[in-house]
């Protein structure tokens, strides 16, 4: 096992060098005043952290937040019986549907929201007036991350031991009480993958806010792009970044022991 260990060596070479050290340079950068990620001429200062008293970041952020959970709570209660009903079906052809829903992915993000963009600015659909619109913006991040829902799901649902639904329907429990006290207990690990892979990064994104938003949904993944690419101002942007990551890691930690030991099965 010892020499299989050595196997990883490179693998935390890469993190430290492409994960690590930018980090600890964001971290640094918070703490002063440069030109772009330049030190020359650099001043120490706080007034970064001062800048968080704006309530533009505030009403960002909590924009970002609004849109991932609806966007988390719209896909999974579609992913999950989609995931469901694929698993349990007796379709020949499964592997064919789960193509089918992956093939969106191969086309390319931008494209796919751009196409949406195309389509609520046409004249069939300009009066309703969508762009522009949180309830757009939602729309458009679930049809690009509900597959991130359902694939996890579908995996831990196909590899549910099926002699437990057997055991639980010769014990006279009825199909709705297997299904919430055994079938989505074990399957909690595949809904809290799906539920860190969508929300993640529908609440860091910026591109389908930027472009269905059409600039007037901002998130907070808008604002720190604005920093790093169109004010220079890094500094601010590294600041913001870290702390949106301290809030996702602190999501991902409380998801993570509220999942935690409730696999088990009560009849």
């Amino acid at each position: 096992m010892k020499s299989f260990k050595k196997l990883s060596i490179p693998y935390f070479v890469w993190l430290a060098i492409l994960v690590i050290l930018p980090l600890l340079l964001m971290f640094v950068l918070t703490f002063f005043t440069t030109d772009g990620v330049s030190f020359s001429g650099a001043k120490a200062t706080f007034d970064n952290y001062l800048e968080l008293r704006d309530m533009t970041y505030w009403e960002a952020l909590w924009n970002s937040l609004v849109i991932a959970f609806w966007t988390t709570v719209i896909c999974f209660l579609i992913g999950y019986p989609v995931a469901y009903f694929v698993s349990f079906s007796n379709l020949k052809h499964k592997p064919l549907v789960l193509l089918m829903m992956i093939l969106p992915m191969w086309c390319n993000s931008m494209l796919r929201i751009l196409s949406w963009y195309k389509l609520f600015s046409s004249d069939a659909l300009s009066a309703l007036d969508l762009i522009g619109t949180k309830g757009a913006v939602i729309f458009v991040t679930v049809t690009t991350y509900l597959p991130f829902m359902i694939f996890p799901i579908y995996t831990v649902l196909e590899k549910l031991d099926r002699s437990l639904i057997e055991a639980s329907k010769d014990l006279g429990v009825p199909a709705w009480k297997t299904f919430f006290k055994v079938t989505f207990p074990l399957s909690l690990s595949g809904v809290s993958s799906g539920i860190i892979m969508v929300f993640l990064p529908a609440a860091t994104g910026f591109a389908i806010s930027a472009i269905i938003g059409d600039g007037k949904v901002n998130m907070i993944g808008n604002i720190i792009e604005n920093m790093f690419k169109t004010a220079n101002n890094y500094n601010l942007g590294s600041l913001l970044s870290i702390f949106v990551s301290i809030i996702i890691i602190v999501f991902i930690l409380a998801l993570g022991k509220t999942s935690k030991g409730k696999d088990g099965i009560t009849l």
